[in-house]
């Protein structure tokens, strides 16, 4: 790896590779696989809408009880179906700020299975190392990929906070709005490629911590991994489905881009 590489964190390897997955995924097979986040997503996708529906119906219902119980309420003045559209507009503004944010980490965790097997597979067709197949370090690997999703679920909503706090400070809110979405979109990004890579790092029997000093060293090619694969959750109404795609080419990707560092062409590797 040339020195720009190494001082950008790996974004170069990061963001070619990714497109490589694309041409890699096609030409070894691996096309049908698609299939499988595809179905998830669109359960759990429709399964939020119908939740918006229940949920719509039975705050209406509460506020209808109170405004009986209540006729001189200001809000009694509001037209029912004004204020029934607009409970349900603030309903799905609501599941879209929060799918947007938790969604990938679902299919992280649902598809941890999928994705653990699949940077497996690439990395044999691509190196010709071998993996043997032992079922407890399978379990092992698909717990790791379900707990390190969620710690960065949980550092990124602890940084969502914090930046939804200061965009309402006064004077400086202005500033702080639009940088904190910038900086909302970079870490999300940099932790849904920190899943994708990690995976690697359990292959090669790193430990969480090596595992995390790593990809620290390496988190351009973490950020450009997970870019785009964050990008489709902010599309309206498609962005599930395409999610669903984007996770795989980040998982074929992240594999294509790691083989590439020399922590793991090194021959004397701790590789199994």
């Amino acid at each position: 790896m040339n020195h720009r590489n190494i001082s950008l964190g790996g974004f170069g390897l990061g963001f070619k590779n990714y497109f490589r997955a694309f041409s890699f995924i096609f030409n070894h097979g691996l096309a049908w696989v698609f299939l499988i986040p595809l179905a998830i997503s669109m359960v759990l996708y429709f399964s939020g809408f119908t939740f918006i529906e229940w949920a719509s119906g039975w705050i209406n219902d509460t506020v209808d009880a109170w405004l009986a119980s209540n006729p001189e309420s200001w809000i009694s003045k509001i037209t029912p179906s004004f204020l029934s559209g607009l409970i349900k507009v603030l309903l799905h503004l609501l599941f879209f700020l929060l799918f947007s944010m938790y969604s990938g980490y679902l299919v992280l965790i649902f598809l941890s299975p999928l994705f653990a097997w699949l940077s497996e597979k690439t990395d044999e067709i691509e190196t010709g190392r071998k993996y043997p197949f032992h079922f407890s370090q399978f379990l092992k690997d698909i717990w790791r990929g379900i707990t390190i999703a969620l710690r960065n679920m949980f550092y990124q909503t602890l940084i969502f906070l914090l930046v939804l706090i200061a965009s309402f400070l006064p004077v400086i809110s202005f500033v702080t709005a639009p940088v904190g979405v910038i900086i909302l979109f970079v870490v999300s990004s940099y932790f849904y490629g920190f899943v994708y890579m990690d995976y690697n790092c359990e292959r090669h029997l790193f430990n969480t911590r090596e595992s995390v000093n790593l990809i620290r060293k390496y988190k351009g090619m973490a950020i450009a991994n997970g870019a785009l694969f964050s990008i489709t959750l902010y599309i309206p109404f498609c962005g599930v489905f395409l999610s669903t795609f984007a996770s795989i080419v980040a998982v074929v990707g992240a594999t294509l881009a790691m083989n590439e560092i020399s922590e793991f062409n090194n021959p004397v590797s701790k590789n199994k």
